[in-house]
């Protein structure tokens, strides 16, 4: 793409592992504001997020696309890592790496899925941390309402099973397309998530509880025929947030769109870019002058 150029750093894990991040750098055009941290979901990586990032570059925002956790090119610590260690660990080194370079003083967090479970999640254990944070926008994050009904239920317990058999989801296993396996046993956490229709940590503290102390900005953008995350547990998260600022965004025909989005179609295709990423370039426009 022209006047459009990418720089990567890998920043090492103190504890293990490395994270990937991949700058977007539009030299065509000034960056203005907080810089914006784009993290992809489990069976992805950062081409997953792509699409998003060079749509908000090319308008002159400085965008990161975050690989985190053994995806793409960074490097997990071990294959018995559930959930909790890339957001303790990858969510932070990330952070400080992009406020770092920057010398910014906060950045704006944008994930798709899975990516949106990390920083809620360390937020919830780390509340000093949230200056470091200026706003949020999720797309099909979820963590309850993923096994709802009795095939869901089966499709969960499949890949929970298979995650805790082989601490991880080779591609080969997973029922649907994805953009590649999951190398961790990250999703056997998030199947007893879902089973149990509770977000709990390894040591019970709820997740869902604890968002109720989280309180800024966000904007929670969920599919109509998602799912693999449902609206209703999307809707969950945006309930329970503590924030006076937060919009609510359902991607479906009844609320205007031209089709009920699926899981992927949040952040790929046509329609993604003509419906909802003028929706978060103007969300971040109002915050982020």
């Amino acid at each position: 793409m022209f006047g459009m150029k990418e720089d990567v750093s890998v920043v090492e894990l103190p504890k293990g592992g490395e994270i990937v991040l991949h700058r977007l750098i539009n030299e065509d055009k000034t960056t203005f504001g907080l810089p914006v941290v784009i993290a992809h979901g489990t069976l992805s990586n950062a081409e997953a997020v792509r699409d998003l990032g060079l749509y908000l570059a090319e308008l002159g925002y400085d965008c990161w696309l975050l690989e985190w956790g053994g995806h793409g090119k960074s490097r997990a610590a071990s294959k018995r890592q559930n959930f909790e260690y890339p957001a303790f660990h990858d969510v932070p080194a990330g952070i400080n790496h992009v406020l770092s370079i920057t010398q910014q003083p906060a950045v704006y967090w944008l994930s798709h899925s899975g990516g949106g479970h990390l920083p809620l999640m360390y937020l919830a254990r780390f509340p000093d941390e949230r200056s470091k944070f200026a706003g949020m926008v999720t797309l099909g994050s979820q963590a309850t309402d993923a096994a709802l009904g009795f095939k869901n239920k089966l499709s969960a317990l499949y890949i929970g099973a298979i995650s805790n058999l082989f601490r991880g989801v080779p591609q080969r296993c997973l029922p649907m397309k994805t953009v590649e396996g999951e190398p961790t046993n990250l999703l056997g956490q998030w199947a007893v998530w879902n089973l149990k229709q509770q977000w709990l940590g390894s040591d019970g503290l709820n997740y869902l509880v604890a968002l109720s102390d989280i309180s800024m900005p966000f904007f929670m953008i969920a599919g109509g025929n998602d799912v693999i995350a449902p609206k209703s547990g999307c809707f969950k998260f945006y309930e329970r947030l503590g924030s006076e600022d937060k919009r609510w965004m359902e991607c479906s025909t009844s609320q205007g769109f031209s089709k009920d989005y699926d899981h992927g179609q949040l952040i790929r295709g046509s329609a993604a870019k003509q419906e909802v990423f003028p929706e978060i370039s103007q969300w971040l426009l109002e915050r982020n002058k």
